[in-house]
């Protein structure tokens, strides 16, 4: 069965969904707002210009991105009452959304490591983790955080789906898979081989 677009039933069971959808509305909101204050902070001041504060400001950007994946199809289902996302979008977010987890993960493993070598180095340090070199390893963090969700969105794309509903509150590769008129267990080592 081709499916061009799924129905979100995570917010089936809730009673007050007006509600819960206005706070996460305001709480979308406040993030994208206190996200942009920092990385408009660190933009601004050129002493923060610094490896662990460009890091930072990738962090934050992350999080707009992973934040956007995921609310904004919560927004829709609970406050505009449309429970529909096309299939493609349905993709997208997901892809996006795991993508940012991924890059989460591995921009915190570069802020370890700057404190390391920080720590470790201090006479060093400047010379061995300059402002080019970590722009290049963000960089390289948003490549490999692209490359290894692209196997699991080629795997969610070529699933063949039974029924069109998803059985959470976005989009996200579990439910995609979950979805599909397969078993979905040797779907789930795809992401952790990527």
């Amino acid at each position: 069965m081709e499916v061009s677009e799924f129905i979100i039933t995570g917010f089936d069971h809730l009673s007050h969904q007006k509600l819960f959808g206005s706070i996460i509305c305001i709480t979308y909101v406040l993030i994208l707002f206190f996200l942009s204050t920092n990385v408009s902070i660190i933009i601004a001041n050129r002493s923060l210009h610094s490896p662990m504060y460009i890091f930072i400001c990738n962090l934050a950007a992350v999080d707009i991105v992973i934040s956007t994946s995921s609310y904004v199809t919560m927004i829709v289902v609970l406050l505009a009452e449309m429970k529909t996302i096309c299939f493609n979008s349905c993709i997208t977010s997901m892809f996006a959304y795991h993508v940012s987890d991924t890059t989460t993960c591995l921009t915190i493993t570069l802020m370890a490591v700057d404190r390391m070598l920080a720590i470790r180095l201090p006479l060093r340090y400047h010379s061995i983790l300059t402002n080019t070199i970590s722009l290049m390893l963000i960089t390289a963090v948003w490549i490999v955080g692209m490359l290894a969700m692209g196997q699991a969105v080629a795997a969610a794309h070529s699933v063949p789906y039974c029924q069109p509903i998803i059985r959470y509150v976005f989009c996200d590769y579990p439910a995609m898979i979950r979805a599909g008129c397969v078993n979905p267990e040797p779907y789930f080592l795809i992401p952790a081989l990527g």
